[in-house]
């Protein structure tokens, strides 16, 4: 005589890998900051932690020498975890020339992969493999500087459970001000 047995089995449903729902953010102007005028909401007039914002802060490693312009005011980005830096030109109409951007994962993984989806949603993206040892890019054009109509160049790095933007108001084929920039502060990450 046959036995015919009857097994339920029940399986979990697998979560969603971190990064499923991560949705980078939509490319944008930043607003001036004209002299005499209050930060924006979440800024705060202080020094980046990352990096010296001209000569006279750190000769050696500075944001002024790496852009190729003169910073007039230098703000923390509060809103961020950890915190992002912007820095603003010297003269009318005071626009940010760069900015970083960190924003901290659960994983490494999740970090890289919303990497690889930032990189994506801007145009003429280039990977750049280990540009410090052990950390790796992506060079994208996207909006910043609003006159320059999305040709700016930005870079976004995975180091660690952190992706980090540095966003440029430079336009130039290259792209090197933002490679550049991303190098000089990786390590901080």
């Amino acid at each position: 005589m046959p036995i015919t047995r009857t097994r339920t089995i029940t399986l979990a449903r697998r979560a969603p890998s971190p990064t499923s729902n991560f949705t980078p953010a939509p490319a944008a102007t930043v607003a001036p900051l004209p002299a005499g005028a209050h930060p924006a909401p979440g800024e705060v007039e202080k020094p980046c932690p990352y990096i010296a914002s001209t000569p006279e802060d750190n000769p050696n490693r500075n944001l002024a020498d790496i852009e190729g312009n003169h910073v007039y005011r230098t703000t923390i980005l509060t809103r961020l975890n950890p915190v992002g830096c912007r820095f603003y030109f010297w003269a009318p109409p005071f626009e940010a020339i760069t900015d970083i951007v960190p924003r901290r994962f659960k994983s490494a993984t999740a970090a890289y992969n919303a990497m690889v989806l930032t990189g994506k949603a801007g145009r003429d993206a280039m990977g750049r493999k280990n540009f410090v040892p052990g950390v790796d890019g992506v060079l994208y054009r996207t909006e910043f500087f609003g006159p320059d109509r999305g040709r700016d160049w930005a870079c976004v790095f995975a180091a660690g459970r952190t992706m980090v933007i540095v966003h440029t108001q430079r336009n130039d084929p290259a792209a090197l001000v933002a490679l550049l920039v991303a190098r000089a502060v990786a390590r901080k990450f």
